[in-house]
């Protein structure tokens, strides 16, 4: 064999070995699109899920895209999910707060504004507002979010609420999480401990925190606190993140309050 087919046969093998590579890379690149494709899938789903109460009609079908985001999300929807509210029922405006109990920034919006925004718009009739969890701190935050809902089986939800961002040392630096959880509701009027404790002790929340954060997520919400200010169908939302003052809140509800027609804006 000259050097000529040598040379022949060589070019022959290299454009073999660089045509396998090629194909190799493509068949991991098309694997990795398609668990990126399904994870992301699988995330809307399980919103979905959590805010309609009824499954999927498929493993590899969200029904969010089938009807507008918006409508999921409406007062009615996330009130049939369990979530947390305060308020008429009935209001025009519903307020969404996606928080973590261990968050500082969500425990300066509960004392400085949610009171605020309580008097001035849950009291009035003008707004209800929600309460989705939006954990970034590990299992401590998901036992709070699980006592938390304990507690609002009892109606004591905002009582907690209130007792967890004023003591968050008292469950996040002592060595037995859920006996300062359960010590913490035990101060709230009214509250029946030996039922809260069951509840506490089955475990029955304790997914509700991972669901409300897919939920946040599937939303682009990652920080907390996040907000939702919408029509209580879920419609002409806006959004805000951070734990901003009372005054920047009253901007964007009497914008959406006027935007609806419901009477005189709130002074």
């Amino acid at each position: 064999m000259n050097g000529k087919s040598i040379a022949i046969l060589a070019g022959i093998s290299v454009a073999v070995i660089i045509s396998v590579i090629a194909i190799s890379t493509h068949l991991r690149l098309s694997a990795v699109e398609g668990n990126e494709k399904n994870s992301n899938e699988s995330a809307r789903q399980v919103a979905n899920e959590v805010l309609t109460g009824q499954p999927s009609s498929s493993p590899h079908q969200s029904q969010i895209g089938s009807t507008p985001t918006e409508s999921k999300l409406s007062f009615e929807n996330l009130k049939a999910a369990g979530s947390p509210y305060q308020g008429n029922p009935t209001a025009r405006v519903t307020l969404v707060e996606f928080g973590d109990f261990q968050c500082e920034f969500c425990a300066r919006f509960a004392k400085d504004t949610e009171s605020q925004i309580q008097q001035n718009y849950v009291e009035t009739g003008k707004v209800n507002m929600v309460f989705k969890h939006l954990v970034h701190y590990g299992s401590t935050s998901d036992l709070a979010a699980s006592a938390s809902q304990c507690a609002n089986d009892q109606g004591k939800f905002w009582d907690y609420y209130h007792i967890l961002y004023t003591n968050q040392d008292a469950f996040m630096l002592g060595q037995d999480t859920s006996s300062a959880l359960k010590n913490l509701a035990s101060n709230i009027n009214g509250l029946d401990a030996t039922k809260f404790n069951a509840c506490f002790d089955s475990g029955i929340y304790k997914d509700i925190a991972k669901n409300d954060t897919l939920l946040a997520g599937s939303l682009g919400f990652n920080d907390t606190p996040s907000f939702l200010i919408e029509n209580s169908d879920g419609t002409n939302q806006q959004t805000l993140v951070g734990a901003y003052p009372f005054d920047t809140f009253k901007v964007l509800l009497d914008k959406e309050i006027g935007a609806i027609g419901t009477g005189e804006l709130a002074k």
